[in-house]
């Protein structure tokens, strides 16, 4: 099972540049990066609400007290929009594939970072060499693929 979330996870990772450009496509066609990222941020939501009728219909009418937990847990949605905003707009002057090695890279060193201190309740897993020559290959990769 483990080796099957890794293969999704993998093949998931893959639409994210799909997104990408499609975002910048739409951008273009309705007025810019941001109304392009506010649209498809739309048809997100409308995703969602969909799928969480079908999986438990009583979902929306039932939500959980949101003011128990901390309030940095509301700064996902930021964070999601600030990374479609600017990803929507950063890879058609950089190109895809510089974008995205550079989205890998910060996502890993970041990863490391909550890992290690457990950040945000997340289990401590210790920065090791091995975690750090990774990384070091993935700076190498960003390099390459720059020139």
């Amino acid at each position: 099972m483990k080796y099957i979330l890794m293969v999704l996870t993998f093949f998931v990772g893959t639409i994210i540049p799909v997104q990408a450009v499609l975002n910048t496509r739409l951008g273009r066609q309705v007025g810019g990066p941001l109304m392009g990222s506010l649209m498809s941020f739309g048809v997100g939501m409308i995703c969602l609400t969909l799928l969480n009728l079908g999986t438990n219909s009583t979902a929306l009418m039932q939500l959980k007290p949101t003011a128990t937990g901390p309030w940095y847990l509301w700064m996902g949605g930021v964070i999601g929009a600030i990374f479609v905003g600017f990803i929507t707009w950063v890879n058609q002057e950089q190109g895809v594939a510089l974008t995205f090695a550079l989205v890998v890279s910060g996502q890993i060193f970041i990863s490391l970072l909550i890992d290690h201190y457990g950040l945000f309740g997340s289990a401590v897993k210790t920065i090791t060499l091995e975690k750090l020559a990774g990384a070091a290959l993935i700076v190498a990769g960003i390099i390459l693929i720059k020139k």
